[in-house]
């Protein structure tokens, strides 16, 4: 009886390291793609957004109107276009001389503000080690010259947004066969909980992508409020900027405020604690009563968690990670939440003791 068992041993063992060999193997390609791969995913995470950004509008047209969701789309689309090129025509060209001024101003307020920097105490040694890294407002007037032409290009022709927008508008026309194909390619047992995942990323996307088309727009619109009635130059340019910037957690703001401070800096160095209470009021205003108020469908996503991958994509993909890291982060916690925690570990297989259970329970009824 021996006998016959001991030759199936090292063939059973065998297989099991060439099946954790093929396993590892198929990681480390898988990851190696993501990888190399990394920005071309990201474009195509950013045209979902873009057709999830064209699909809302166009399913409400089709809820509350007579007319079938083609002809919503065809609505939403038009009107896209519409303002599109109003914004071209009548905005883009004055928007566009505004920063080419600040571009101007910014790296004179730098000069000035060295200048005032030398007489303060250790304020001289602290220039002249910076001037020995080049000087701030060169390094400044370049990084602007830049910007200015990849706007320029941007306003011209939006050569580099086109394949966010042909991927958003591909998929928006026909959702139904991108959803079925990727439905096919699940088990048939899994499909049902499948389509309910599906809706669920949907809502979550949908309510944060609604949540920062508001934010932006009311940042927007109360900073050159604000900083017009502050006598502060370039106004136009700045509240665009805070818009735009707006569109990137944590980050964007304090790059926004920055630039401002610069430009109250070079004109009066008292205005500099007015612009300073307006961008704090404002975002005072955005993160503790705009936003919960607008997101409080949307996925509550941690500040560390939040850092810790626009710090990563940003690494990997520049802007565009940085751009897509808060909807990314978002479809992550959803993903890992329902299939992870819920699918594999299941209900109560976190907690392995009775203390932790509950603790767990308290803490649900707290909630």
């Amino acid at each position: 009886m021996s006998r016959s068992t001991e030759p199936r041993h090292p063939s059973l063992y065998t297989r099991r390291v060439w099946i954790a060999a093929l396993i590892a193997a198929s990681v480390i390609i898988v990851l190696t793609l993501l990888f190399l791969g990394c920005e071309i995913l990201l474009l195509i995470f950013a045209g979902l957004l873009m057709a999830l950004l064209i699909s809302l509008p166009t399913d409400w047209l089709c809820r509350h109107t007579f007319l079938s969701r083609r002809w919503s789309l065809v609505v939403v689309i038009g009107g896209l276009i519409a303002l599109l090129a109003a914004f071209m025509m009548n905005f883009a060209t004055n928007a566009l001389q505004q920063f080419h001024q600040m571009s101007q101003v910014l790296p004179q307020s730098i000069d000035h503000l060295e200048q005032q920097m030398r007489h303060w105490p250790f304020g001289d040694r602290l220039v002249s080690h910076l001037e020995q890294h080049g000087s701030a407002s060169d390094l400044l007037r370049s990084w602007l010259t830049r910007v200015e032409t990849v706007l320029s290009s941007t306003f011209g022709a939006l050569i580099n947004t086109v394949v966010v927008i042909f991927i958003g508008l591909y998929i928006a026309i026909e959702p139904d066969t991108y959803r079925k194909g990727v439905l096919a390619l699940i088990p048939p047992q899994r499909r049902q909980g499948s389509r309910v995942l599906m809706k669920e990323v949907r809502n979550k996307l949908s309510w944060w992508l609604i949540g920062q088309l508001v934010s932006m727009s009311v940042v927007g619109i109360l900073t050159g409020i604000g900083l017009w009635l502050l006598g502060i130059p370039l106004a136009l340019s700045l509240g665009l900027l805070a818009a735009l910037m707006e569109f990137i957690p944590n980050f964007g703001p304090l790059l926004a405020a920055g630039a401002a401070l610069l430009v109250a800096f070079s004109q009066d160095p008292e205005a500099l604690w007015h612009v300073a209470v307006l961008y704090t009021g404002i975002q005072f205003v955005e993160s503790y009563l705009l936003t919960p108020w607008v997101q409080r469908e949307a996925v509550e996503i941690p500040p560390g968690l939040l850092i810790a991958v626009q710090l990563a994509l940003g690494l990997l993909a520049g802007i565009l990670g940085l751009l897509v890291a808060a909807p990314l982060t978002a479809l992550g916690m959803v993903l890992i939440q329902r299939l992870y925690v819920e699918g594999w570990l299941g209900e109560g297989a976190i907690p392995s003791s009775p203390e932790t259970a509950s603790a767990s329970a308290d803490e649900e009824k707290g909630h």
